[in-house]
């Protein structure tokens, strides 16, 4: 795993200075080695982490004829089936990297289509000098980031926002446009972010560059594509499930330095790290991340599921005072207001993981494509309510809205909205009537993209939960493996996903809804593979989604409620009403209301400000 960054200019040669200093603002990703390419106007940098042939794979990479350059970051899962192609075409490789055989693929005289024979998690930039063509490609899920900044001077790209501030062509400013969407999704869909004039390639495109000028992107794989119904039995397809996911496991613990697992007591990771066992000649290690909060810990499921793994496990937890401070620095790492509070934890499992491996697999994914989260019940069950019969109906939706679950809560507050609204907010448990009340008057919430994904979902013909499903997969799941790849990259460990090899990916398109999730079951499918694997306490434990204290620690006087309280107080306090931001604090702490997402969403904010001079 690498990182990499460009600058292709208009009018004006690259300086290497500069080149350098984006290179190296990412040296977290790879502290094993730096190399740089120049050819006038083009400046490519790579920093490796080097993983699959340790001596050899040094980057920029060149073909033997000097027609191509490359810099990639990720790995190619298939590459030794591609390699044996190739040879058989008569390509002669110098190194053992799945670099090269993506450089030969492009040597041979492939195009642009060459990233569709790709199996793997990957963002690459190819140079060709015949053509005088940047050739910029991201992987189908978006596992690897991939910005860029074009500009009528030129463009630059790179794995890391930060890495474009060291070039000369975009400085840091806010999206305005965007900040309601964040507040509200924690999360910007489509190809825009919190930075203006910074974009980011999306999932399954490619795009070209000619003389400093990028092209539209092109798309060559979506979630959206249709594939090939499954026609076995739910028996032959938990079959096929377990020998996909094995056969997925196993060709990621391709490896030439030490490797592990993630496994946080949850039915996903806990699957990876027992497959995984299987696959392994020793004990596997597995990490798991806990809180001091026993309402909140499981470490217990994580130990239960090391124990039926046979791994060597190592845990740790983490205290308030150590969240806060971790804060600044991975906001700074995340180039972005985090997503997720749990992002802290990512990154401290992680560090710990870098004591022992280098590569983890973990379980992100199998919600969106097995039907896993608890909200995917929500558009069933607002159908169902329509039936019933209105004296029954509003006394049962009161009853609702009151419960002391927050899952039925939310169950309540759907029930009369329209169908686009329960799939737009299905992800989100913040209200956007109140976000809208902390910004200017002026600010809108931008959902274009999300009901771009909704109505080709629809025009398909798709049942709403698979609707929802799809546009999680192109929004809510984005974020998630930005989250992962940010954090964990941030303590030079490469994440690989297995429930997103295109092979289970394909599959789980091609199942029936019933398959995945009936109103007894949710991630049947997964659960039956599991229980081959697992003791059925993991598998059919209550989810939990990994959550983190927030609503205790915003309302008590400990450190990140603090941290809150001097962000807001900052005379740099920008973008939002104080005086609307303290009132819901001040609810907050009364008790009255939990605003915890919110209240993450604006601390963030804020820190992110600071961090990058806004």
């Amino acid at each position: 795993m690498c990182g990499i960054v460009g600058v292709f200019y208009r009018n004006a040669a690259c300086d290497e200075q500069r080149l350098t200093a984006m290179r190296d603002s990412l040296v977290h990703r790879g502290p094993d080695a730096g190399g740089n390419f120049v050819a006038g106007p083009l400046g490519l940098g790579h920093r490796r982490l080097s993983i699959i042939d340790l001596g050899g794979g040094a980057q920029p990479m060149t073909s033997e004829d000097g027609r191509f350059v490359i810099v990639y970051n990720g790995e190619i899962y298939n590459h030794q089936a591609l390699r044996a192609d190739l040879e058989k075409r008569g390509a002669k490789f110098r190194t053992h990297s799945d670099t090269e055989v993506v450089l030969q693929l492009h040597a041979m005289g492939g195009d642009a289509s060459v990233v569709s024979q790709l199996n793997g998690i990957f963002a690459y930039a190819l140079w060709d000098k015949q053509r005088q063509t940047l050739l910029l490609a991201r992987d189908r899920a978006g596992i690897k980031p991939l910005y860029y900044a074009a500009g009528p001077n030129g463009i630059a790209f790179g794995s890391e926002i930060k890495a474009l501030f060291k070039s000369d062509l975009v400085t840091p400013r806010l999206n305005e446009k965007r900040l309601a969407e964040y507040l509200l999704f924690r999360q910007i869909a489509g190809n825009e972010n919190l930075f203006a004039d910074v974009q980011v390639l999306a999932p399954g495109h490619t795009m070209e560059v000619v003389a400093g000028v990028p092209s539209a992107p092109r798309r060559y794989w979506s979630v959206q594509d249709r594939v090939e119904p499954f026609r076995g039995s739910y028996e032959e397809a938990v079959d096929a499930l377990d020998a996909g996911l094995n056969a997925a496991v196993s060709g990621q613990l391709m490896s030439e330095v030490p490797l592990g697992t993630f496994c946080s007591g949850g039915i996903d990771s806990s699957l990876t790290s027992a497959i995984a066992a299987r696959h392994s000649s020793r004990a596997i290690n597995t990490f798991s991340v806990g809180f001091h909060e026993a309402a909140y810990d499981e470490s217990a499921y994580a130990r239960m599921a090391a124990k039926a793994c046979g791994s060597v496990h190592h845990e740790l937890r983490i205290d308030e005072a150590e969240y806060a401070a971790l804060l600044p620095k991975l906001v700074w790492h995340h180039d972005l207001p985090l997503n997720f509070a749990n992002s802290v934890h990512i990154f401290a499992v992680s560090k710990l993981a870098r004591q022992h491996v280098t590569v983890v697999l973990t379980g992100e994914g199998a919600d969106e494509l097995f039907g896993g989260y608890p909200r995917y019940y929500i558009p069933r069950l607002v159908g169902n309510f329509a039936k019933i019969p209105g004296f029954v109906r509003s006394p049962l939706l009161a009853m609702l809205r009151n419960a002391p679950d927050h899952r039925l809560k939310k169950l309540g507050r759907f029930a009369s909205r329209s169908a686009d609204e329960i799939l737009l907010y299905n992800c989100t448990g913040t209200d956007g009537a109140t976000v809208m009340k902390v910004l200017p008057p002026q600010a809108t919430m931008p959902l274009e993209f999300r009901l771009d994904c909704i109505n080709e979902a629809r025009r398909r013909g798709l049942d709403e939960v698979s609707v929802l499903a799809k546009l999680d997969f192109q929004t809510y799941l984005v974020s998630i493996l930005n989250r992962q790849d940010k954090m964990s990259m941030a303590t030079s460990i490469e994440a690989r996903v297995p429930y997103l090899d295109n092979s289970i990916i394909d599959f789980a398109h091609s199942l029936p809804l019933e398959y995945k999730q009936t109103m007894k079951h949710r991630k049947r499918i997964l659960k039956d593979v599991a229980l081959r694997y697992l003791p059925q306490d993991i598998v059919h434990r209550r989810k939990s989604g990994f959550g983190v204290p927030l609503q205790p620690w915003f309302a008590g006087s400990g450190p990140l409620a603090r941290l809150l309280d001097e962000s807001i107080e900052d005379q740099g306090f920008a973008w939002l009403d104080k005086a609307a931001v303290k009132s819901l604090v001040t609810q907050h702490r009364a008790g009255s209301a939990d605003y915890s997402e919110l209240l993450w969403g604006i601390l963030n904010l804020q820190i992110w400000r600071r961090t990058f001079g806004l």
